[in-house]
């Protein structure tokens, strides 16, 4: 608690002990050297990060320590000493300024960061804990510049002997990328329901994605994966997104691709049949979207998969989503670049 009202008053303390070290050497030097220019400084750093009001304290101080910078030096009320007293007050004044613009576009930036957080916890809603025998978990981490919103989404739908999921991610970003997640999102609900073919699913997911308004640029289309779980079948319809990967208990990472893999929903054409997979109970599936496969480091190399072996076999299926959420950290060595949607499914023993 007292550690952080430091920090917090850091950069007013930083810069005011600044002006006290510039008085402190200007009195020293006598008349051998005049740093009354130097006090600017203290101003401008406390612009960068420190409020109007506590910039504008900085700013009287360097101003009043200007002033009293005259006398040990004998300038005061000289034409030399005026001057340099003026260049602070015009830095000051600046300073105050820049705070203010600063401050005012933080506070932009938070507000769209929470309407953004509010927007994709309406989209996004959270799955079940455990439905038709699995344990289910999903993180969705955004990264934005200016609310550069993206459109990652996923979507559960269970039955009591079935669960089919989607993760997917809409081409483009902002709010029509936001509005389409949406849409798709919405009709996977109701498709996945009244369809028993999870390839039909994927069909009326073209459909709508096809009615959808073409922008200016580029082409309106979403890559997705369509999951389907009974039992100990894995059914996949993938449509040109990342494959889900599959841990197996013993620890041995599969891709679950398709070959050759489909077009992006909203680009027409025929549907490859649902491909069709085991796993067995204590299996982990995760689903997730290119922004996690595409994580780079400083030297710009991608995460690799075997980063996510060690991930994968936490105790709970949460557990290793925070572990893949630190991985990704470390590797890119802070936020990611680009939106990542994680959806994490272990098998569990049925009760009898």
């Amino acid at each position: 608690m007292v550690a952080g009202r430091w920090t917090r008053w850091l950069g007013l303390r930083l810069a005011i002990g600044f002006v006290a070290v510039v008085l402190l050497i200007d009195v020293a030097a006598g008349t051998h050297a005049v740093l009354i220019g130097f006090l600017a400084l203290a101003p401008l750093f406390a612009a960068a990060v420190e409020s109007p009001r506590r910039t504008a304290v900085v700013s009287a101080t360097a101003t009043t320590a200007a002033v009293a910078a005259g006398f040990p030096s004998g300038m005061l009320g000289s034409l030399d000493h005026l001057l340099r007293v003026a260049v602070v007050i015009t830095v000051s004044l600046m300073a105050v300024y820049v705070a203010r613009a600063r401050t005012g576009r933080e506070e932009r930036l938070r507000r769209m960061a929470e309407i953004v957080r509010i927007t994709q916890a309406a989209i996004l809603r959270e799955p079940p804990q455990y439905a038709a025998g699995v344990e289910l978990a999903a993180r969705y981490v955004a990264a934005y510049e200016e609310a550069g919103v993206g459109g990652d989404l996923y979507e559960v739908v269970a039955e009591q002997d079935r669960l089919r999921i989607i993760v997917g991610d809409v081409c483009g970003k902002g709010l029509a990328a936001v509005r389409l997640a949406s849409a798709v999102a919405g009709a996977f609900r109701q498709s996945a329901i009244i369809r028993s073919d999870l390839t039909q699913v994927a069909r009326d997911l073209d459909d709508l994605v096809a009615r959808e308004p073409t922008p200016a640029r580029g082409a309106t289309f979403v890559t997705a994966v369509l999951v389907e779980l009974r039992g100990g079948e894995i059914g996949t319809v993938n449509c040109g997104h990342p494959a889900p990967i599959l841990r197996h208990c013993s620890g041995e990472l599969e891709e679950l691709t398709v070959a050759p893999p489909d077009r992006p929903l909203g680009l027409g054409g025929p549907r490859t049949p649902e491909c069709v997979g085991r796993w067995e109970v204590g299996d982990r599936l995760l689903l997730l979207t290119d922004g996690l496969l595409e994580a780079r480091d400083s030297e710009r190399r991608f995460l690799p998969t075997s980063a996510l072996g060690a991930c994968l076999a936490e105790p709970s299926v949460d557990r290793c989503l925070d572990a893949v959420w630190a991985a990704v950290h470390r590797h890119v060595g802070g936020e990611p670049h680009d939106d990542i949607a994680l959806l994490l499914v272990e098998r569990r023993p049925v009760a009898q």
